[in-house]
């Protein structure tokens, strides 16, 4: 056989070349990897700080601020703005009707009170089969994508609702109107993640977390007037005409968030400005296992969670026993205007607390803060929002009826400060304590969802039963019995079920080592 000179073919010599200088990275790359591993707050590694092993690495340009996490502090603040009113439109969306609902049945010819009630509760169990695969699709083709496409859908269906004239036509428009407004909902636990720090991340879930807070005071305020004035069909028309105006804001200011994402667009318009067929980014040299199991739990990721992470099968009783209690109590109730505006201000008193808890705890550690974070600490606070809850809503159930109407407003606001405080710690402690946080997120906002759907079905007929007190004291106990125990379990427990649900769930994705 004639003897190949290795040396006298240039195309060759560039191939080993390449190679080499890929293994060099590849072998860098695990090392950080590993360093990584058992770091509070994770952050994706692009490679920049290697490239110079091999120049056919593609990296984010740091002098560019190109990853998230390097953007500078104005344009965090405005894309987590962008974020927020997206998560306001929908749960706005899903309450403006609701003091209408008898006008919604007479003009589509409703005379069941439960199919009535129905028509409040598709849009949340919409919510939660959203939820279930656009939060993994956000881990795959990125935030933006997801949250323009599922806002165009939620404002066609919209308009498409506003324009029904029979119960069936209404019911589809609004669980696919449903569908496409999960979008925000879905990715906003990884966008926080994805753009700020342990540090700052409780200031940025407040401001987040404004849109959801806004958005079911402002709905029945808004829809009550106008289905009064107007017509009923344009509480759902104009939900289309908000959602628009914010889509147009989302075109001009929310950029992608997700750095895997934004990697690989950088690759691929690298790749058409110039013909090397070497170019590669890190994402190139992780594993990828082609198993079912792996390919299957990419779309079912947030169930995964529910299932094999019982960290978080905890954490999600908990925070749906809260928002239950706050979209139960007040459809039950009957509360409208100025009782909404008791809620709202004990939600704002309630976030602006928490966020001053979250950084105290945070900083008692002082510069060691970052280094000896859990987690679970995130959840401290919960104790105080379970005694503000419980308290708020003894105060409303037993003088409700019975003393001036300045009385259970107070008790109002007390228990929507103590739901707030709940609802931020779980949110933190979801986001910072799983490797797929929009996924995390997701799936306790599942059982939310399904719950808040389910009560207005059910929750009538419970506070007919027992009354406004004992039915209220119901739910203050269900706080003081369960959900309490369940956060102290969590917050004992709780490192040590996320190393259980990771191993569980690495061995069902097939990545386990």
């Amino acid at each position: 056989m004639e003897d190949i000179d290795l040396k006298s073919s240039p195309t060759l010599d560039a191939a080993l070349e390449h190679e080499s200088g890929r293994n060099l990275v590849y072998r860098h790359y695990q090392g950080l990897l590993k360093e990584q591993k058992d770091q509070p707050d994770p952050v994706f590694i692009d490679g920049h700080t290697f490239q110079e092993l091999d120049p056919n690495l593609v990296v984010l340009d740091g002098d560019a601020s190109e990853h998230p996490r390097t953007w500078t502090f104005k344009k965090k603040v405005r894309t987590t703005a962008v974020i927020a009113a997206f998560c306001f439109i929908s749960p706005f969306a899903s309450t403006i009707f609701a003091p209408s609902v008898h006008l919604v049945m007479e003009g589509l010819h409703i005379t069941n009170g439960t199919l009535g009630s129905l028509q409040l509760s598709i849009f949340l169990f919409a919510f939660a089969v959203g939820l279930l695969f656009l939060a993994p699709l956000s881990e795959m083709y990125g935030r933006a994508i997801i949250i323009h496409l599922g806002n165009l859908v939620f404002i066609a269906f919209s308009v498409g609702a506003g324009f029904a004239q029979t119960p069936a036509q209404f019911s589809v428009c609004r669980f696919l109107g449903g569908l496409g407004g999960s979008a925000g909902l879905a990715v906003v636990g990884g966008c926080v993640a994805d753009i700020w720090d342990l540090e700052a991340r409780p200031k940025a879930s407040g401001i987040v977390m404004l849109g959801p807070i806004l958005g079911p005071i402002l709905g029945p305020l808004i829809g009550g007037w106008m289905s009064q004035g107007a017509s009923w069909r344009w509480t759902l028309w104009l939900t289309a005409i908000a959602s628009g105006v914010i889509a147009i804001a989302g075109l001009l200011w929310l950029p992608e968030t997700y750095a895997p994402r934004i990697l690989e667009n950088k690759l691929r318009k690298v790749c058409v400005a110039c013909s090397n067929d070497h170019l590669y980014t890190v994402l190139d040299l992780r594993p990828r296992p082609a198993g079912f199991g792996y390919l299957f739990s990419r779309f079912v990721r947030p169930v995964a969670y529910l299932a094999l992470d019982p960290a978080l099968v905890l954490a999600s009783a908990f925070y749906s026993y809260a928002s239950v209690f706050a979209l139960g109590y007040g459809h039950s109730v009957g509360i409208v205007g100025t009782d909404f505006l008791a809620v709202g201000i004990g939600m704002i008193i309630g976030t602006i607390g928490t966020i001053k808890a979250m950084d105290a705890i945070f900083k008692k550690n002082g510069p060691e803060a970052k280094k000896n974070y859990k987690p679970e600490s995130r959840l401290l606070s919960c104790i105080v929002g379970g005694a503000l809850s419980i308290g708020g809503l003894f105060m409303y159930g037993f003088s409700a009826l019975r003393t001036h109407f300045m009385v259970p407003l107070v008790g109002i606001a007390i228990f929507a400060m103590g739901s707030m405080n709940i609802m931020m710690a779980i949110q933190l402690y979801t986001i910072d304590g799983f490797k797929y946080p929009a996924s995390a997120f997701a799936a306790i906002s599942v059982t939310r969802c399904i719950f808040a759907g389910a009560f207005p079905l059910f929750g009538p007929d419970l506070f007919e039963k027992l009354g406004i007190d004992w039915g209220v004291a119901l739910l203050a106990f269900l706080i003081l019995g369960i959900g309490l125990p369940l956060v102290l379990l969590l917050y004992v427990f709780g490192p040590r079920l996320r190393k259980i649900g990771v191993a569980r769930y690495e061995k069902f994705e097939g990545t386990s080592e």
